[in-house]
């Protein structure tokens, strides 16, 4: 290879590489990865609390956290149907959980309509048996 070609591409090799190469940075406890919307009961169960809210705490910190300026809390469906306030989350004992997404506002207001500022939490429950 020609030496001016090599020294050309070996700066941009090293940029392309460094750029590919993982931060290595460990994840703190309770952090969900970027882009998980979801937790499955047997990290929830991990927690030993008892009841959803403190679990979720624990495991989603941002999943029960307020996202908008107004503190407004997600909306709470449970197997597919609204309840009317959000602390009915801590009436949901573990062992009924079978899992838990989160829903982004836009998401959340795309298909459950206005009011989901704060996005929606939707509990699947051994009851309702129905994981979408």
């Amino acid at each position: 290879m020609n030496p001016l070609r090599l020294a050309c591409v070996a700066p941009m090799l090293t940029v392309f590489l460094m750029g590919c190469a993982s931060g290595g940075a460990v994840r703190p406890h309770g952090s969900a990865p970027p882009n998980s919307r979801r937790v499955q009961v047997e990290e929830l169960m991990s927690t030993r609390e008892p009841d959803l809210y403190e679990a979720l705490a624990i495991c989603r910190p941002s999943f029960v956290r307020p996202r908008d300026a107004m503190r407004q809390a997600p909306a709470l469906y449970v197997d597919g149907i609204a309840t009317a306030e959000f602390d009915a989350i801590h009436a949901i004992s573990l062992p009924e959980v079978l899992a838990v997404e989160f829903m982004p506002g836009p998401d959340a207001t795309t298909r459950y309509g206005t009011g989901h500022v704060g996005g929606a939490l939707l509990v699947w429950t051994k009851r309702g048996r129905t994981l979408r």
